[in-house]
């Protein structure tokens, strides 16, 4: 009998490769996710084994002492053989599981050295491993990649050896590995808890705010091997997947490379963008210092027209800038916000545009609303500032 369930349990262990992920846990990508498959299907072999068992025996005993008609039962003590017997028996299978998990152990958690035919990682060229906290390959050779999960998305960088973190390689959702290669992942949250998990390239890890996690994968074939966050993290938990896309060194070194250069690219322009919005700052900076200063040869009007123009365009500290939001031709102004003063004020008189600054909700111009202009010009602006900003207002709208 004993024959009979040893040969069942062998039978049980390969035929659960179908059923990879139902029976087992699914493996295939990595020789950590292999090793933690082959462990789980020696411990599950002899947990049948002993199921078998312990079941069969019951049914004997239950089928060969059944109750029968004028039986009596015989009272007998405990057999102290027997319970001796099946108390080191179990003891002797938990030492037995005990020393192949431990002997399993270090192959499922010390990642090995990457294959001859693998990148070119090295402890201080393009593709680093980070810190002495984590476990490496024995020659301390990795490519590092750190995952951040973040609500709801995975995110990858690819530390480099520059120490300018903001030209690192980056990239979402999938990420790009080299095969034969030994790959150690920093694994750690931004916002709340995530949790790491490609089935077929090992356990899964949570991700902590706070707290860094640390695993590694090998991946020998070309291939994509999907995944998801293990944790619920909130409303798009279940958008939260993530791909490990497998492919050539050499094609790794060339996605590479590509990202390296387009990180480049749009830090040039990002530079050009920051460099004339520097010089277009400035300008206006000078134009308005030079509003601000009017030659000293204007008196009368033109002086009075100068300090207008320039509470108009914001140049003094108590006046909103009215050229962002209205149209004003000789300002230069273009905002879309209020009326067009050219189209609205043409036939009104001084007193009219006075009132218009100082009460703006008495008169609403069609397809506009109340109370988006400020209520306080008539506090915030001296009784002189208002006049000069009227006349100027007075005379742009109605001609020289």
């Amino acid at each position: 009998m004993a024959l009979g369930l040893i040969t069942l349990a062998a039978l049980l262990i390969p035929a659960a490769g179908a059923w990879a992920g139902v029976i087992a846990p699914e493996a295939g990508g990595s020789p950590n996710a292999d090793g933690i498959r082959s462990l789980y299907l020696i411990i599950l072999g002899v947990a049948v084994v002993i199921f078998v068992g312990v079941e069969g025996l019951l049914f004997y005993t239950l089928f060969k002492y059944r109750a029968r008609k004028g039986a009596v039962a015989v009272q007998i003590h405990g057999n102290t053989r027997l319970e001796i017997g099946w108390t080191v028996g179990a003891t002797a299978i938990l030492v037995v599981l005990a020393v192949v998990t431990f002997v399993k152990l270090d192959d499922i958690r010390n990642p090995p050295l990457s294959g001859a035919d693998g990148a070119p990682v090295t402890k201080n060229g393009s593709f680093i491993a980070a810190g002495p906290e984590k476990r490496l390959p024995p020659d301390g050779k990795s490519l590092n990649i750190d995952v951040n999960g973040q609500q709801y998305v995975w995110r990858f960088t690819y530390a480099d050896n520059d120490k300018v973190n903001l030209n690192d390689v980056f990239a979402y959702q999938e990420m790009v590995v080299p095969t034969d290669t030994t790959v150690t992942l920093d694994i750690r949250a931004q916002d709340v808890a995530h949790s790491w998990w490609i089935p077929k390239l090992g356990g899964k890890f949570d991700a902590i705010p706070g707290l860094t996690n640390h695993t590694w994968f090998k991946i020998h074939k070309p291939g994509i091997y999907t995944g998801l966050c293990a944790e619920l993290c909130g409303r798009n938990h279940a958008n939260m997947t993530a791909r490990v896309h497998a492919v050539s060194p050499t094609e790794f070194e060339a996605w590479y490379a590509d990202q390296k250069a387009a990180i480049h690219t749009a830090d040039l322009a990002a530079a050009k963008t920051r460099k004339a919005q520097e010089a277009t700052a400035a300008e206006r900076a000078a134009a308005a210092d030079g509003a601000a200063k009017p030659p000293a040869a204007l008196s009368g009007k033109a002086a009075l027209l100068a300090q207008g123009k320039k509470i108009f365009t914001g140049g003094t500290a108590t006046a909103g800038a009215c050229g962002t939001c209205h149209v004003l031709k000789a300002a230069g102004a273009v905002g879309v916000v209020g009326p067009s003063l050219d189209a609205e004020l043409g036939s009104d008189p001084a007193a009219a545009i006075k009132q218009s600054i100082v009460n703006p909700n008495k008169e609403i111009a069609k397809g506009f609303q109340a109370g988006i202009m400020p209520q306080d010009y008539g506090k915030t602006l001296t009784s002189k500032e208002l006049d000069a900003l009227v006349a100027f207002i007075f005379d742009s709208t109605h001609g020289k």
